[in-house]
């Protein structure tokens, strides 16, 4: 259903890991899978007999590696047991590689803490080795939900689905034990159906394809407020915050650093508003730049001829030391030169009174130009 959506087939690639369990009819058995998606070709992988949920984890480990060697981002979306064995390869791969390539991770009707189902078919298939992993309490239980607690840092964003109809996994086991706050859905579905919903209205169908989506603009921004390198080829050179810095006699370096923290500085915003996120968070951002600027301004600039160089090297300082403090934000991703760009676009601003000389006016930008014009 989910490939029949324009937005997630023009940028997922969809592929199956499914594997093979016998629970309670020994002569029916039941494909109980995850999605895997990236970018990858469409494939389905099938395994054939029953082996413990570590070995199946091993062999998803080695079929992402084979499959998916060329794509840095994917979503696991995960069934039952399946989640078991996705996470038991989440922390096997962050072990290894201390990162995953797994970005996302859906969990639906996944038994963290245990399935009754394993109560019930263990006193049929004792020697069956996923009934063993599932048993509440178990050794493999334990340790993949501690080690999935002590990487809280690393692990991926984790989303909790789960049936109110569900005999199988209550909601207690399908949301796991983590530090940070779990993000949940409650789902109309039993344990059979929360993998297979009837329609393209259902709770569990638009959550998975919400966070996907969401999952998309993510990586957009993340791809928009990458560094851009700058090449100073004179299109800034009449912009205003320019001008203030050169009618200051700051240095040729201080100057070109502003060029490209503002050059960063203009991707940034149009990045923050093109996704959505809150404008009144940027523009207490901005205020709380300006406010340093203040702060520094009448301290450093009075009584001393050559303070325009050690005025903008000391509030680029402060920016650096309060980046993590009083310049905290709620937007993601805007780091120190983004944040140092953003001063510049304040003193880029007619309506700003942003200067690095006490007594500059808009007339000193005025003669700056007309002094320019005529020698050029």
């Amino acid at each position: 259903m989910l490939s029949t959506e324009k937005t997630i087939s023009e940028n997922f690639d969809i592929a199956y890991f499914n594997y093979f369990t016998e629970i309670i009819d020994v002569n029916r058995t039941k494909s109980v899978g995850g999605l895997l998606f990236g970018k990858i070709f469409k494939k389905t992988i099938n395994v054939k007999k029953n082996i413990g949920i570590k070995q199946l984890s091993e062999f998803l480990k080695s079929s992402i590696e084979v499959y998916c060697s060329d794509y840095e981002n994917i979503i696991l979306i995960a069934h039952s047991m399946g989640g078991l064995v996705s996470k038991a390869y989440i922390l096997k791969d962050l072990e290894e590689q201390l990162k995953t390539k797994v970005k996302l991770f859906l969990s639906l009707a996944v038994p963290h803490n245990g399935s009754n189902w394993a109560l019930i078919g263990n006193a049929l298939l004792k020697k069956n080795p996923q009934i063993l992993d599932l048993t509440p309490l178990s050794s493999f239980l334990n340790t993949i939900n501690n080690n999935w607690i002590q990487q809280k840092d690393t692990v991926p964003r984790t989303i909790y689905f789960y049936g109110q109809f569900d005999n199988v996994v209550d909601e207690a086991s399908a949301i796991a034990y983590q530090v940070t706050r779990q993000h949940k859905v409650a789902c109309n579905n039993d344990h059979f159906s929360i993998s297979k919903p009837d329609s393209t209205s259902s709770i569990v169908y638009c959550g998975v394809k919400q966070k996907l989506e969401e999952f998309l603009k993510e990586v957009q921004y993340g791809e928009d407020m990458r560094p851009k390198k700058y090449k100073d080829d004179g299109e800034l050179d009449d912009e205003l915050f320019v001008l203030k810095l050169l009618i200051a006699d700051v240095h040729n370096k201080l100057v070109l650093d502003a060029k490209q923290y503002f050059f960063t500085a203009e991707y940034m915003k149009k990045a923050v508003i093109s996704a959505g996120y809150s404008q009144n968070d940027l523009m207490e951002l901005y205020e709380n730049i300006e406010t340093l600027y203040k702060i520094n301004f009448w301290k450093i600039t009075e009584g001393d001829e050559n303070s325009s160089n050690r005025l903008i090297t000391e509030i680029h300082e402060q920016i650096l030391e309060k980046s993590k403090d009083f310049l905290k934000t709620s937007i993601p991703l805007i780091n120190v030169n983004k944040k140092l760009g953003m001063l510049h676009q304040m003193a880029n601003d007619y309506d700003k009174q942003i200067w690095w000389a006490r007594e500059h006016s808009i007339k000193d930008i005025d003669e700056f130009r007309r002094a320019r014009d005529a020698n050029e």
